[in-house]
């Protein structure tokens, strides 16, 4: 596109997504006003959940024919006619004299709502090409005008009236109509004017559209349900006031708007169904916080859930264009209308559940199983496309989405532990402050792990051993595969025979520096997580009381073998390190072969970290055992650098591999799967050397790192010959070359 063009199109995206914001305003005044509507009828907590809900049925249903008449006459028309028919609904709410009327009319504001998919068809046809995830995405952003009503509207309503709020944006949306009617203008380039038929059977042959239509169902539904719901829900769950309440889900529905742009452009960079995965993986276990009948557990989930809704939202409608380019406002009206209707049941629902049983948490459960069922949907149907798609990309572009697709996953699994330590340490009541340090730096190390696993599982050797593991896993059946994973593990990560098979005196030094880590972090994570806790027993005072997550698990007398195998656990882990510490300087010193290729960064770092915060930490045992605590808070703080620079060393060094090895279990499961199944021969000497499905994934993997090894004749490939007569075969060429040079 030109720049004239760009600009343009820029204008045009601007005066829809006002159009869109000031619809959004109007939609969502019922649910600011609901906790006023429920003092005033004397609504029951089912009567207030229709309520607030009735709106987004309308809303909802009408996104489909909208999107087919905006598809057929375009979206200056549409949508100037949509606001001017919206304005008189909202002009009549305030003349409701009783109940039922209030719903009639509640329903025809519902209207509203239907501006969604109007501007969707406006926007994709003048966004320019590769861009309609963030073009939509910005005009996703009149979401916040659902914000702005349920925060706003009550504050308006203390100073003028809550009628004049009423009267106020129906004013708005008249005189708006008239100002997008004369500046608006549809895309030079239409799509051919369909009739309601073909329109229809878009709808009914392409089954993606109803999946995308499942996956808007959660996530703008959830947008929607928390948007016109919270607010009741605060109230009646944590006694907040209607103000507290509306800031609150203002905050909620701001947050989940702002990044619905950021989904969008996520998805023009790594797409739409990478985001989505990790969107739906997130939600079912911040909808599960959302469970905990606690504000701060609460208040988590709901930030998390708002934020992954509001990049769902934008990758979802990423993926309309994309999949639809010519249908784009008839799809996105059934999406749109999909996803209005999600917003319907949850208050319902919650509603429901709470009349009857006095709880709400089933339904945040619910939610998390549908989330659970969408990701693996997500997993079955578009991610395959995703990568077909991404297999055609140049290599520049796939490294940049690739390192983008890491980031996001490595901020989801350090959200993710976030929540894992606010729930397990009963929000922060269990937390030990003075351990703060040491939780940021293990948050830190988190995302730089998840972050560098990501983008090793991305090269295309480990790609390949890792998608055909999990095939392997559940092809030859889950609990086979366990046991065999089971077997597999006890030898080759906890027993490490095949070291043992190597040198004994490098088996004990693996074993030792393993065991040594792992006895600390079981130990040291829980405690600085405040997971794990102890406390004095109330009745007496030489027993202590061992809580994990809260719980009492165990106690033990104060002076027992117990308490000092407990309490000196850290001392354990921290001789057993500096053992194996002493076995691998010794070897390193005598081996030749390991001193010709050791390095300090590689070989002598690591073993100084762990080397530092053994003796450190031993250091302070001494110090408050028997030298009374002097310099115990220098050894603290001396400690506390080495731990924290052990930390964020962990993602970048030889540390790394501690990570890496459980991935050997899945290797091991290939090897026996391809001992077991059809062999690969030589197609010179006829002996079988590897297994097919090995000599299949290797020359897939060659393939894609652009290596070209196919050959004349009836081999086909330099990978079906074995390797002895790779070798022969290397011979002969440079012998028939040296003939031919000596002519």
């Amino acid at each position: 596109m030109t720049e004239q063009s760009v600009k343009s199109a820029r204008r045009h995206l601007a005066l829809a997504t006002i159009s869109f914001t000031l619809c959004f305003a109007a939609w969502g005044l019922i649910s600011a006003f609901a906790p006023r509507f429920r003092t005033l009828f004397a609504l029951s907590a089912m009567q207030t959940a229709l309520l607030v809900a009735v709106p987004v049925l309308l809303g909802s249903l009408a996104r489909i024919p909208m999107g087919m008449l905006t598809d057929r006459f375009g979206g200056r028309l549409v949508f100037s006619s949509l606001m001017l028919a919206a304005a008189i609904p909202a002009f009549l709410v305030p003349f409701a004299a009783s109940y039922r009327q209030l719903l009639g009319i509640g329903f025809l504001l519902g209207l509203a709502g239907s501006s969604f998919s109007v501007g969707v068809g406006y926007v994709s046809r003048w966004s320019p090409e590769g861009r309609q995830g963030s073009f939509l995405g910005v005009y996703g952003l009149g979401n916040i005008g659902q914000s702005a009503a349920v925060f706003l509207g009550p504050v308006l309503a203390s100073v003028i009236g809550w009628q004049r709020v009423y009267h106020g944006i129906a004013a708005l949306l008249a005189t708006w109509a008239l100002v997008f009617a004369l500046l608006a203008r549809n895309a030079p380039v239409q799509a051919q004017a369909k009739g309601i038929r073909a329109m229809l059977a878009v709808l009914t042959r392409d089954r993606l559209s109803w999946v995308l239509s499942l996956f808007y169902f959660l996530t703008f539904g959830g947008f929607v349900a928390f948007a016109i719901y919270l607010p009741t829900l605060l109230r009646d769950e944590f006694g907040l006031t209607p103000a507290d309440a509306g800031f609150r889900t203002a905050g909620f529905v701001a947050l989940a708007t702002l990044l619905r742009p950021v989904g969008g452009w996520l998805s023009d960079q790594i797409g739409g169904a990478r985001v989505l995965s990790g969107v739906f993986l997130g939600v079912v276990v911040f909808s599960l916080l959302l469970s905990w009948p606690s504000m701060v557990p609460f208040t988590v989930g709901a930030l998390g859930c708002a934020a992954l809704l509001g990049l769902g939202n934008g990758a979802v409608f990423k993926l309309v264009p994309q999949y639809f380019p010519g249908e784009t406002g008839t799809i996105g009206g059934l999406v749109g209308a999909m996803g209005g209707l999600g917003g319907f049941f949850p208050p319902l629902v919650l509603g429901f559940f709470r009349d009857r049983f006095g709880v709400i948490w089933p339904g945040f459960v619910l939610l998390a199983a549908t989330s659970a069922a969408l990701w693996w949907t997500n997993r079955k149907v578009l991610l395959p496309r995703q990568e077909s798609l991404e297999q055609t990309l140049p290599p520049e572009l796939t490294s940049t989405a690739d390192r983008l697709r890491a980031g996001a996953w490595a901020t989801l699994w350090a959200g993710l532990l976030i929540a894992a330590i606010f729930v397990g340490s009963r929000n922060l009541q269990n937390f030990d402050a003075a351990l703060v340090i040491y939780t940021f730096a293990t948050i830190f190390a988190t995302w730089g792990v998840a972050y560098h696993y990501h983008v090793w599982l991305q090269k295309p050797p480990t790609q390949a051993y890792w998608k055909r593991g999990w095939q392997l896993f559940y092809g030859q059946g889950i609990l086979r595969s366990l046991g065999r994973l089971g077997a597999v593990a006890v030898t080759h990560i906890a027993a490490q025979t095949f070291i043992r098979n190597r040198s004994v005196l490098r088996w004990w030094m693996h074993q030792c520096l393993f065991w040594g880590c792992l006895l600390a972090a079981a130990i040291t994570f829980p405690l600085v997580f405040g997971w794990i806790h102890f406390r004095t027993a109330p009745e007496d005072p030489m027993t202590y009381v061992t809580y994990v997550f809260g719980f009492p698990v165990m106690s033990f007398p104060l002076r027992s073998w117990i308490a000092a195998v407990v309490f000196h656990g850290l001392d354990i882990s921290a001789l057993l390190v500096l053992a194996g510490i002493g076995l691998s300087l010794s070897r390193r010193m005598r081996e030749k072969g390991a001193q010709a290729l050791q390095s300090f960064a590689m070989d002598f770092l690591p073993l100084i970290l762990l080397f530092a915060i053994s003796i450190t930490g031993l250091a302070l045992t001494v110090s408050a055992q028997w030298l009374r605590g002097a310099f115990y808070d220098f050894l603290a703080i001396l400690h506390a650098i080495t731990v924290i620079a052990a930390l964020l060393y962990l993602p970048f060094g030889k540390f790394f591999h501690i990570f890496q090895r459980p991935a050997q279990l899945g290797v091991k499961l290939y090897q026996q799967a391809g001992e077991a199944g059809e062999g690969a021969f030589c197609a010179r000497c006829g002996e079988r050397f590897a297994s097919r499905m090995h000599i299949d994934d290797l020359k897939a993997v060659l393939q894609r790192l652009g290596f070209d090894y196919t050959l004349p004749g009836a081999a086909g490939n330099w990978q079906e010959l074995c390797p002895p007569c790779k070798r022969k075969s290397i011979a002969a060429a440079q012998l028939r070359l040296k003939e031919e040079f000596r002519g």
